[in-house]
């Protein structure tokens, strides 16, 4: 299709979209009914509102769109200390096998910058055996009342190379993810680009079904539902170099997080608002198509609903927290 014929077919989406909102405004809300129906109505037509200007804002963005070029791989590239932080709280051994495993085959020049951390905040004896095993470091934590964040804050103070990996306790990294993503931080892709990157951020894959794929016998048929955001919205937000830090296969400029003010603890959602501070203190984030981790979804409904009332719950107060709609920190496309 012509971008002509695209732009006619944009604008008249557009204006349809707006007389049927007027319509629905003004005709079809039960303004006689009870406080219920009627604040029932008012509720649904917001909803639409919102969900019919998220699909112009991601034309928006898909239009104007520019792929980022990728660092080419070489010996060429400078390849500096990197601590992996693999965070967890109550998860089984067994789980976190295979994650220190996989972590300890990350291909790297040089091995010997290579740190890899359990950062355990319930100081378990069998994480600190399982350190042990495989010569890992283990970073226990008592007492820890900020949750996943102040678990992260605490590894921060007990590790120091430049660049940082977080890793959730079921994600495992495929052995290249680092000679993938490292060179993204080298001064000459720095310099080609004109940017100051903050973070890399990897999307979000899975070895399991999710319950959509699992109920609708559909997992050779449909993706991943999480595969939408991480491969098509966030690749949009790194276009306006604001890409979303999703919590996990994420690499960083250690610098970054420490200008940013580190793990925030006064949200349940710490790495949506952690990348938003990150590019508050002026860095880059960008978000790669290519999955680097796998790891795995919850697949009945009461671990999806507590999964999502979470992230609801995490994202208002975070919007609340940097008084997003209103901060002049960012620019607003990156809003």
């Amino acid at each position: 299709m012509s971008m002509r014929n695209k732009k006619l077919l944009y604008l008249c989406a557009f204006i349809f979209s707006v007389l049927y909102l007027l319509w629905r405004g003004i005709y079809t809300i039960p303004i006689n009914g009870s406080i219920f129906v009627t604040t029932y109505g008012m509720l649904l037509w917001f909803s639409e509102i919102l969900s019919i200007a998220t699909a112009f804002i991601m034309i928006w963005n898909k239009e104007s769109f520019r792929e980022e070029p990728k660092p080419t791989v070489g010996m060429h590239v400078d390849y500096p200390d990197v601590d992996i932080l693999i965070t967890t709280h109550n998860e089984e051994v067994s789980l976190l096998y295979k994650t220190i495993n996989a972590c300890t085959f990350l291909k790297y020049p040089d091995q010997k910058k290579v740190h890899v951390y359990i950062c355990d905040d319930m100081n378990r004896p069998e994480m600190s055996e399982l350190a042990r095993r495989f010569q890992v470091g283990y970073i226990g934590l008592e007492h820890n009342k900020e949750a996943k964040a102040g678990n992260l804050n605490n590894a921060m103070l007990h590790s120091s190379s430049p660049l940082v990996a977080t890793f959730d306790a079921d994600m495992v990294p495929y052995s290249d993810f680092l000679l993938k993503v490292v060179p993204y931080f080298s001064s000459d892709f720095k310099q080609r680009q004109n940017k100051n990157i903050g973070f890399v951020q990897t999307p979000q894959s899975f070895q399991n079904v999710d319950i959509f794929q699992h109920n609708l016998f559909s997992e050779k048929i449909i993706p991943n539902e999480q595969d939408f955001f991480s491969k098509e919205l966030n690749i949009l937000n790194s276009g306006h170099d604001s890409a979303i830090y999703t919590g996990s296969n994420t690499l960083f400029l250690r610098q970054a997080i420490v200008d940013a003010g580190g793990f925030p603890t006064n949200t349940l959602t710490e790495d949506f608002q952690l990348g938003i501070q990150v590019n508050e203190a002026g860095y880059a984030s960008i978000s790669t198509d290519l999955p680097m981790a796998s790891g795995i979804t919850p697949n009945d409904i009461a671990s999806v609903l507590k999964q999502r009332i979470r992230w609801a719950r995490g994202m208002i107060q975070s919007v609340k927290n940097l008084n997003l709609f209103f901060t002049r920190k960012l620019t607003w496309r990156k809003k």
